[in-house]
This record gives C-alpha cells, structure tokens and sequence, in this order.
C-alpha cells in the first residue's frame, strides 16, 4: 500500500474539449487537481457543475495558480475570492489558496479552512527563508501546506528534503512539498522518507516543471513503499 497519494491536474484550455475528457484516464489518481487558470473567468464557472458532475466520484482539488506564482490568470484578490466562492458552492474536497500572493482568501474563506492546501511558490530560486514561510503558514492551521521551488544546485534539494523531514517530525506530516525542475524529481517520489504526503504527476501535459507522467509515479511509489506501509 502506497503512503504518498498521487494528485493529478486536469488541464482544460478550452470548454468544447470538456466532453472529450475520458473520467477512465484518472481512475488511478488519488485526487484530481483542476488546474482552471487555463481558462478565462467567466469560463471557469460555466465548466464548474459539468466538472464536479463528471468527476464526482473523485475527490478533487480546485486551484487557479495566477501569473505571480507561475499560472495564467492575473487577478485581484476580490476576484479570486469571488471565484473561490463561488466553486466552494460545489464542494470540493480542497482548494488551493496562494498563501502570499493572495493571503487575503484565507480570512474570508477562514471557515473552510479544513479544505484548503495553503501554497506556496517560486519558479526562480529555492529561497533561503523557506522554513520561516512552511512554518509560517502551517500556523494558519490549513488541511495540507504545500510549497513548490526551483533548486539551481543539487545542494537545494538537499535541503528542501530535510527542511521537509524536519518539520513532518515536529509538526505532522500536512506538508507537501516539492523541487521543480529535472534536478528536483527526486523530490517528488521520497514523500516516505521526508513525510511530505501528496505527489503532483501528470497525463500528459504537466502543470509544472519536472512532474512525473502518472504511469511512472505510480510504478515507482509502489516499488518504494509497496512494503513500506
């Protein structure tokens, strides 16, 4: 039995692809990451009822990732709480909220916070404050801290996975963290060593650098921990 659950993002760019989308594709995904940033506002929630009708049998993780941490949506924060607020109507297992680009969710969202996956990241560096920042944010008692970097050395890896491991012994094990990039992949199979508890792999086409394609995650999660746990 695998420890590390695996997230898929569903990548949907355009709404007349919706139909096409096989459910079948994510039978073995632990949660379904829709990564809607890929459409515009008002596509989004036109997409939502057949998004949550079609994949009702999985659990799913709504997030919009905006331009200020790697995605495609630039907005304000009274338009990303709107949006959020208006897909918590559908109940979603979880949602992500940018913990420093849009802190502001959290306070108005602050009775849901048993679902949301409190993120964080940085596309350019592996910053020398992130334990202050996962510790920071693991005080505003979320369901899951997540923090996404980008090593430049082999030597920040290191580090992300023992800054992880560190703070899984000292605070329990809602963190998800991650190495973007090819120098990071490793980051993304050792949960069962760091304690850091959800993997992001992909189908086809990856929401950031360095994810796994689902086949092989699987493969490899199940080769590691398979007699683990």
């Amino acid at each position: 039995m695998r420890k590390t659950e695996i997230v898929v993002p569903l990548i949907i760019e355009n709404v007349s692809d919706f139909d096409a989308i096989s459910v079948s594709n994510y039978a073995s995904a632990d949660i379904v990451e829709w990564r809607a940033d890929f459409l515009s506002v008002d596509d989004i929630l036109i997409l939502a009822p057949k998004v949550f009708e079609k994949f009702k049998n999985n659990k799913i993780l709504f997030t919009i990732r905006t331009t200020s941490e790697g995605g495609n949506l630039k907005l304000s924060d009274k338009k990303y709480i709107q949006i959020l607020e208006k897909i918590l109507n559908f109940d979603p297992d979880y949602i992500d909220i940018e913990y420093f680009s849009h802190g502001r969710a959290l306070s108005a969202l602050t009775d849901f916070r048993q679902k949301i996956v409190l993120s964080y990241h940085n596309f350019d560096e592996m910053p020398t404050d992130l334990t202050t920042r996962l510790i920071k944010m693991h005080g505003e008692k979320t369901a899951f801290v997540k923090a996404a970097v980008m090593p430049e050395h082999e030597c920040d890896v290191l580090d992300l996975l023992q800054i992880t491991r560190d703070l899984t012994l000292e605070y329990g094990e809602n963190f998800i963290t991650m190495a973007m990039g090819d120098l990071g992949r490793i980051s993304r199979i050792s949960g069962y060593l760091t304690g850091s508890c959800w993997t992001f792999a992909s189908l086809e086409k990856a929401s950031a650098p360095g994810q796994i394609r689902l086949v092989e995650a699987e493969k490899i999660l199940n080769l590691l921990e398979g007699n683990l746990f």
